[in-house]
Parts: C-alpha cells; sequence; structure tokens
C-alpha cells in the first residue's frame, strides 16, 4: 500500500513514517528506485502500534527501537498501556484525547474489535453531495469529518433537500495524506450552495466489515484489520474507501453505531 493509506491506518503523519524510516524503526517494505515512493504492508502495522503505543507512553525513540527488535510480548505491552490509560484517567480534561488514543492502541494490540464477518460484495455507484479536506493523520479525520457533516447536514436543511441514503465518508490516498470527504445522498435535488457534487464509481469487487458500538473508537483497528485480510487474501486496494454511516446515535434514542466499511480491491 502507499505511504498516505499506511499512515492513514497506522494513525501517523506521512512526515512522521519517513522519520522512522531514516532511523530505522519501521522502514518501507519497498523503495521505488526509480520514483522513491515508499510501499508499506499491512503485516507491518503490528510494528506501527506497538512503536506509537510505546512513544506515547514516554520512552524514547532511541528506546523504542531496542524494546521493538527485542520482540516485548503483547502481555507485556498491554500491560504498559493500561498503566498509561490509569494514569491519563487521573489528569484533567485536556488529557481525555490523549486517553482514548491509547484506548485505541490497546484494542489494537489485543484484537478486541466488535466487527462482522468479511464480505466480499460488488459496490454500487453513488451520487453525493460533500465537503473534502486534505488531512495528513488520523486525528485529523476525526476532527474533521465530524465538523464537516455537521456542515454538510446544515446546508441541506436550508435548502429544503432530503436525504435518501445513509451518510458516507470517502476516503483518497494522495502521496503526501489524503483527501476525507463528508458526504449525503439527497437523489435528484439540486446541489445545495456551498455544497460540491461528487460520484464514487461503482466497483466490481471489494471487500467490506461492518463495525457495531457505542462509539467510534474501535473504527481504526477495523480498518486495519480489513487491510490485513485483503493482503491475507492477495489481493490489493483498488481506489477510494469509502464508509458507510447506516445507523448513527443521531437517528434516536437506542440508536448506536453501525457503520460498513468499504475498500474496493483488484
Amino acid at each position: 500500500m502507499s505511504i498516505g493509506e499506511f499512515a492513514r491506518l497506522a494513525g501517523v503523519s506521512v512526515r512522521m513514517l519517513r522519520h522512522y524510516d531514516q532511523l530505522g524503526l519501521l522502514r518501507p517494505q519497498r523503495v521505488d528506485p526509480f520514483s522513491g515512493y515508499r510501499s508499506y504492508a499491512a503485516s507491518q502495522l503490528d510494528r506501527a502500534n506497538r512503536l506509537v503505543a510505546l512513544k506515547d507512553l514516554g520512552f524514547t525513540l532511541e528506546q523504542v527501537g531496542v524494546m521493538l527488535d527485542d520482540g516485548m510480548p503483547d502481555v507485556s505491552l498491554a500491560g504498559l498501556l493500561r498503566t498509561r490509560r490509569e494514569e491519563l484517567a487521573a489528569q484533567i480534561d485536556a488529557d481525555r484525547q490523549r486517553l482514548r488514543e491509547v484506548e485505541t492502541r490497546l484494542r489494537s494490540i489485543e484484537k478486541e474489535h466488535p466487527m462482522s464477518a468479511f464480505i466480499e460484495t460488488p459496490l454500487p455507484e453513488l451520487h453525493l453531495v460533500q465537503l473534502a479536506a486534505k488531512v495528513s493523520e488520523m486525528a485529523q479525520i476525526e476532527e474533521e469529518i465530524s465538523g464537516m457533516f455537521d456542515r454538510v447536514n446544515e446546508l441541506i436543511g436550508r435548502s429544503g433537500a432530503t436525504r435518501v441514503g445513509p451518510g458516507v465518508a470517502v476516503y483518497t490516498d494522495v502521496e503526501d495524506g489524503m483527501i476525507a470527504a463528508a458526504a449525503e445522498q439527497i437523489g435528484d435535488a439540486p446541489v445545495p450552495d456551498g455544497l460540491d457534487a461528487a460520484t464514487v464509481a461503482a466497483h466490481p469487487r471489494a471487500l467490506t466489515v461492518r463495525l457495531d458500538g457505542a462509539d467510534l473508537s474501535g473504527i481504526q483497528a477495523a480498518w486495519q484489520a480489513l487491510v490485513a485480510e485483503i493482503e491475507r487474501r492477495g489481493l490489493r486496494s483498488d481506489g477510494p474507501a469509502r464508509e458507510i454511516y447506516e445507523q448513527t446515535p443521531f437517528d434516536g434514542p437506542g440508536a448506536r453505531w453501525t457503520v460498513d466499511l468499504q475498500q474496493p480491491v483488484a
């Protein structure tokens, strides 16, 4: 996969991946001899998770490199993460975001995901109205997407249009990051002022997995599992990734998150 896709799945910036490569902490699987483009394998996500988790625990990158090369067992790393989780829980509100990040890393390492089975299926063409932004790391996606969806639905409401399907997030990889789009489906209604029309092409083959839960803290781990399964099957990603928000807590009392993660493959 490209450096941009790997950065999105690992939750780090492209710049940091290049830095880790220079330090010998996380080298790409392959570097194109002509373009210099770096390519990574899904099997490297586990090392990336460990690297970021140990760095967040306060170890220097030099110490992290030694621990990674010594093959620290999962139980030891999970124990360190739990200790850090307890410390963060006792800190002031400004530290709560860091606590969520550690929880996400812990779920990734322990493989605790409320996911369905992987399903191979074709994807339909989607006609959307959207807002899009370029992002370089996973933390930005969470910040950008939520605000963009609020704005998209505000503009749809002002226009008098009606949504005819679930909300959709579309992620398109570029060399130095990715384009994240928050989109809705309004059928043949005119495009509301302030939004862009977009078409996501149909694809004959995709691997999908559904995430169900009270929150979206496991979505990064779910994407990692999906891409690892794609690689395990001898396939490759082949087009923009989609998140279909089939149910959200905003749909009414008792509603939870039900998100279908969809990656076209070849």
